[in-house]
């Protein structure tokens, strides 16, 4: 979870007159449309939770779902140029405003989702950050949308501090099913619209391998520990920390395991491979079928690793805790 000529498809870029934005790549035009008939733009869309069952649980007011509206009957619209995109070619996403009024909203606050079996998972962006634009009447703003595979299961990082996996293009990306959305509002932020523009990407599914990081692994007392290039140990903030994976066995589960199967957090390729020492450690967990996977890195964060990353997680039928903690150096 490369071919070029396989995998060069769908990255995240929105654009503008302006020039060319960090996150989100080159802002796209902004034009003029021919319609404006619409007085009071709330009056026409349908409220969440209607006519988006295909859609990921966005947390606003009023969802409009492309595939289940009429585009001629709603002030402001979500349109994706094609309903699959192949390798090698790329994808607008164009958010058109038909009303009287300006809509406010985060051109960075763009949403991909994929959809595997049923459920949607959130893929990118990982950190967005906070201006405020505002689209005119009549006026529309485009993404345009590539990905690109190459060197991911050959052991390119895409995830880990200062690389969110939503740079341009995108990597990280199996065929199947996803959502495209945004949202924002047109006279209060405490009422907001969101937006779901589904498409299919054509490509192969990922297959999820370590990162190049990994240096070297051996097994030690029935534990599979491997060492990461990752980090400056000459960092004064660094410590060497270790990064721990145990599979909860089927077989051995006490009624604390069965009960964390019921609350483990699901991931799917794509979302593993945004994080690379969840990434490390599942893969090789997979590569050497073992139970425990100790992962050793220098690390200069408060806690080490993240706070955040301690946890139980299911991936793959496969149930698996993650905890982590700092080696104290030989001789304290």
């Amino acid at each position: 979870m490369s071919r070029p000529s396989r995998r060069s498809l769908l990255g995240l870029v929105g654009s503008t007159v302006a020039g060319c934005a960090a996150v989100a790549g080159c802002l796209g035009r902004v034009e003029h449309s021919t319609l404006g008939r619409f007085e009071d733009p709330t009056d026409s869309l349908p409220p969440a939770g209607e006519n988006a069952a295909g859609c990921p649980d966005y947390d606003v007011d009023w969802l409009v779902a492309y595939r289940e509206i009429d585009p001629d009957e709603v002030p402001i619209t979500l349109e994706p140029s094609a309903e699959s995109i192949g390798e090698g070619e790329r994808m607008t996403v164009t958010l058109r405003n038909e009303s009287h009024s300006e809509f406010s909203h985060n051109q960075y606050n763009w949403r991909l989702h994929k959809r595997v079996d049923e459920d949607w998972y959130f893929i990118a962006p990982r950190e967005i950050p906070l201006p405020l634009h505002t689209l005119k009447p009549r006026r529309r703003y485009e993404w345009e949308l590539t990905v690109d595979n190459d060197g991911v299961e050959d052991g390119t990082a895409i995830g880990g501090p200062g690389s969110y996996g939503d740079r341009d293009p995108i990597q990280g990306l199996g065929g199947g099913t996803y959502a495209f959305g945004t949202e924002g509002w047109f006279d209060s932020a405490d009422e907001k619209i969101g937006f779901c523009a589904r498409f299919k990407l054509e490509t192969d599914a990922l297959e999820l391998t370590p990162t190049r990081a990994v240096d070297e692994t051996e097994w030690k007392d029935g534990i599979l520990v491997a060492r990461s290039m990752r980090g400056d140990p000459e960092n004064e903030h660094s410590r060497l920390g270790a990064y721990e994976l145990e599979r909860i066995v089927a077989n051995t589960k006490s009624d604390d395991d069965r009960a964390n199967d019921e609350t483990a957090e699901p991931l799917i390729t794509e979302t593993v491979l945004r994080n690379d020492q969840l990434r490390d450690v599942v893969a090789l967990a997979c590569e050497y079928d073992a139970d425990r996977v100790r992962l050793e890195e220098y690390d200069a964060g408060y806690p080490i690793f993240g706070s955040h990353e301690d946890g139980v997680y299911e991936y793959d039928g496969e149930v698996y805790e993650i905890t982590t903690r700092e080696i104290a150096p030989k001789g304290d």
